[in-house]
């Protein structure tokens, strides 16, 4: 979760330009706003089912400046006019196990700010695992090599990617 939400609010406060807080005020505005996500998102992750939960976990500047903006604007003794300044209107942000994403408008595409594959691929591969070699399935996806290989219950191969 710590790298998940240091990327989160890496994602905010790179919209405030250097001119305008000067850079301890910057560090100290990352700070609380990764002291006020860790905060949150307590009890809020779950690394097994990544969706579930994203909706709190989201952040946004919709109609008005999300609370855990203004809240960590206020720990770090920052004025709420710079975040409302700088930061871009009508933009949400996810921050999910294993990924920060993002989409600005209604009808924009969802884009990628950090995603760790590897911490992503290990999830597929287990649920994928659990799912097909439970007791009664006639597949087995042997999910922990690469390539991935199927084979029915009696072990015999009907596949390989």
């Amino acid at each position: 979760m710590q790298t998940e939400v240091e990327n989160a609010a890496k994602f905010w406060i790179n919209y405030i330009p250097d001119s305008s807080l000067a850079s301890d005020k910057k560090e100290a505005l990352w700070k609380a706003l990764v002291e006020v996500l860790l905060e949150k998102y307590m009890g809020h992750w779950h690394i097994e089912r990544t969706m579930l939960g994203s909706a709190y976990r989201s952040i946004s500047n919709w109609r008005g400046l999300d609370t855990v903006l203004v809240k960590a604007a206020h720990r770090a003794r920052i004025s709420v006019d710079v975040l409302e300044r700088w930061l871009p209107r009508d933009q949400i942000m996810w921050c999910d196990p294993y990924s920060v994403t993002y989409r600005v408008g209604d009808h924009g595409s969802v884009l990628t700010f950090y995603e760790d594959k590897h911490g992503l691929l290990e999830i597929v591969k287990k649920s994928v695992a659990e799912k097909v070699s439970r007791p009664g399935s006639d597949f087995v996806i042997s999910a922990y090599t690469t390539p991935v290989v199927i084979r029915s219950a009696d072990g015999v191969e009907i596949s390989r990617r």
